[in-house]
């Protein structure tokens, strides 16, 4: 065996590359950044990692951010627009950990070369690594990587971005209750959120805009914060004062600004779902995992944790093949992984949409609630269980009626894995 190829340093391919390593597969990672680049970056994304992730992590012995720096143990969701006007508050069990992932991710590619992992610095194609691996896995969403992995449009509903989004960093604002999100629906205008982190400056504050296409809450993802700062800063505040007005009265005006120049990400993302893999001109087979399967909009927050999930599923199949990693294994594993995946892709498109009367009523008795609202909110360790609750009317009724029968609080909407 000559071992598997991994394209791509984020979370998926780093989990995939430690899981081999520990299960004695030969593994090279191929990186186009260096640990030292990947945590001087530009931001990119603000991943929650639920508690399976957390577990996976604990089985790597990568666990690093115990700290409470690191920690969301509540949720504060407000509704408003659409003929709907409610909140509700919940606890998150367990909780779920917020890393700079230029933090995360430098990390976890020292612990590999820490650990006798062999790495390959430079941009490169699956073709030219192929000839080297018994399989070439793409974990890496680089468009020309893309290009081996078409979109499957019978998974993919969306063709253009369904939410322009501007995320970034700040000093400022003052939590009303300690380790806890603020998101705020707004529908057909988009989402508001606000999330401790621990950035790669220290704690600061996520402050997300997620705007409808040519909705109110746009403007600021087309605007240059680095020319233009206090501008920047006046129509964030003015946006968040008038369609979050909560989370404004806690925004320090005097202090209130992006953690440093350029901690800001900006654009839109397309929900997209591609062939998973792909045969290269020497026969050899690549299989796409992470940003090069799967693009989930980020509402959700299971980008980070589907791919770490999709990781170790597929680490589990190569070291158990009884035969060739050929056609024959992409397809079968394919397959496999797409058994979660699914949820995933069907809860986050869903998400992107006006809320039907069955998830308005199911939000409405969580405002009513507290053990509904806390086994809603917990249930976003476990997408696939919380699929089967949203996905119909009734499933929204036995998911009630379970946690109203219950004595003690329920934590999660089903078994995690």
């Amino acid at each position: 065996m000559t071992g598997i190829g991994v394209i791509g340093a984020g979370i998926a391919g780093l989990h995939l590359a430690l899981r081999l390593q520990q299960l004695g597969v030969p593994v090279t990672l191929y990186s186009a950044q260096t640990p030292g680049e990947l945590a001087t970056a530009r931001p990119r994304n603000f991943p929650a990692r639920f508690g399976p992730t957390q577990q996976r992590e604990k089985t790597l012995g990568v666990r690093a951010w115990e700290s409470d720096d690191a920690r969301v143990r509540s949720w504060s969701i407000t509704i408003n627009g659409g003929g709907l006007d409610l909140e509700f508050a919940a606890t998150l069990t367990p909780p779920s950990s917020v890393v700079d992932f230029r933090r995360y991710l430098p990390h976890l590619f020292e612990e590999f070369v820490n650990r006798g992992g062999d790495v390959m610095i430079g941009a490169v194609t699956a073709a030219e690594v192929a000839g080297r691996h018994d399989l070439v896995v793409v974990a890496n969403g680089d468009r020309s990587l893309r290009e081996v992995f078409p979109v499957d449009p019978a998974r993919s509903p969306h063709t253009t971005p369904q939410r322009i989004l501007c995320s970034g960093f700040y000093h400022g604002i003052v939590e009303d209750v300690p380790h806890s999100l603020d998101l705020y629906f707004l529908p057909g205008i988009g989402e508001i959120l606000r999330i401790p982190f621990l950035s790669r400056l220290g704690p600061a504050h996520v402050l997300a805009f997620e705007a409808v296409p040519g909705g109110p809450l746009e403007p600021p993802a087309h605007l240059d914060a680095d020319a233009d700062p206090d501008g920047f800063r006046r129509e964030v505040l003015r946006l968040v004062a008038e369609h979050a007005p909560s989370l404004r009265e806690r925004i320090d005006t005097t202090r209130f600004d992006l953690v440093a120049p350029g901690e800001l990400a900006q654009g839109g993302v397309t929900p997209v779902v591609r062939r998973q893999w792909a045969q290269l001109g020497d026969g050899t087979c690549a299989l796409a995992i992470g940003d090069a399967w799967i693009t989930n909009d980020p509402l959700t927050a299971q980008g980070a944790n589907l791919g770490s999930h999709t990781a170790f599923t597929l680490a589990e199949l190569i070291a158990s093949a009884n035969g060739p990693l050929d056609a024959g294994f992409c397809r079968a594993a394919s397959a496999r992984l797409w058994e979660h995946a699914r949820h995933v892709v069907e809860w986050s498109n869903a998400f992107l949409a006006p809320p039907p009367p069955h998830v308005v009523e199911l939000f409405g008795r969580a405002a009513e609630d507290k053990r509904i609202a806390d086994a809603f909110v917990s249930g976003f360790h476990d997408p696939v269980a919380m699929w089967a609750v949203l996905s119909s009317p009734e499933g929204v009724d036995a998911f009630v009626q379970s946690c109203t029968e219950l004595t003690s609080s329920p934590q999660t909407a089903g078994k995690t894995d």
